[in-house]
């Protein structure tokens, strides 16, 4: 794995550099640095809530699936939010009203990504990253089904797994830098590594759609 990361840093450098400046360019106004400190709040809540469950039997596994997955969607529907210039507070990291959708399509996706792992740690590993634009898809499409989600998320991720590792890898510097500022640094680099995620989805889902050459009912474009 360490060989990976340092092969990764190396490739795409420009591809990178790009994306990343788009992901600047749609903060706006104070928009960093409140996503920065709804982060810091987020973060302790999942302390508090992780030591609660930690507590109780297959606690681990039910945080997994109506928290942790909950309040991934909750950040990457808000990280929408300011790329269409849109106000949030810290209210909206909870949507409440995709509850349901949210859990569903969160223990669906561990089922599958847990079947995997059985098999061999790489095949698992290799499975998280086509379905990591699920909750992107999903918020973009409130009404799309479960399946048609996972589907078209491992779609839009065919031939891009290795991009995606390439742009994860470029923030473990910044990673390592945070442990050192006690994770001052962090609240400074997460908002651009959230909106970079988000310009990578637009760039998988673009690339997806125009190799079908029509358009899809349920997609909202941006």
């Amino acid at each position: 794995m360490p060989l990976l990361v340092l092969v990764a840093l190396f490739q795409k450098i420009s591809w990178r550099r790009d994306l990343k400046f788009a992901a600047r360019e749609k903060f706006t106004g104070n928009a960093w640095t409140k996503l920065s400190l709804c982060v810091l709040g987020l973060i302790l809540v999942d302390a508090v809530i992780s030591a609660v469950m930690s507590m109780l039997p297959f606690g681990i596994f039910f945080f997994n699936v109506l928290f942790v997955g909950f309040v991934t969607y909750g950040v990457i529907d808000v990280a929408n939010k300011i790329k269409r210039g849109e106000d949030f507070t810290f209210s909206d990291f909870f949507p409440f009203q995709d509850l349901s959708r949210v859990v569903l399509l969160t223990i669906i996706q561990n089922i599958y990504l847990f079947g995997w792992g059985l098999l061999l740690v790489v095949p698992g590993i290799i499975k998280s990253f086509s379905y990591s634009q699920t909750y992107f898809i999903l918020c973009e499409n409130p009404t799309m089904p479960t399946d048609e989600i996972i589907l078209q998320s491992r779609q839009m991720m065919d031939g891009h797994k290795w991009e995606l590792f390439i742009l994860k890898a470029s923030f473990i510097g910044w990673a390592i830098f945070a442990t050192f500022t006690f994770g001052i640094a962090g609240l400074y680099i997460l908002p651009l590594y959230i909106m970079s995620l988000y310009m990578f989805h637009d760039y998988v889902k673009k690339g997806y759609y125009k190799s079908r050459k029509h358009d899809n009912v349920y997609t909202i474009y941006n």
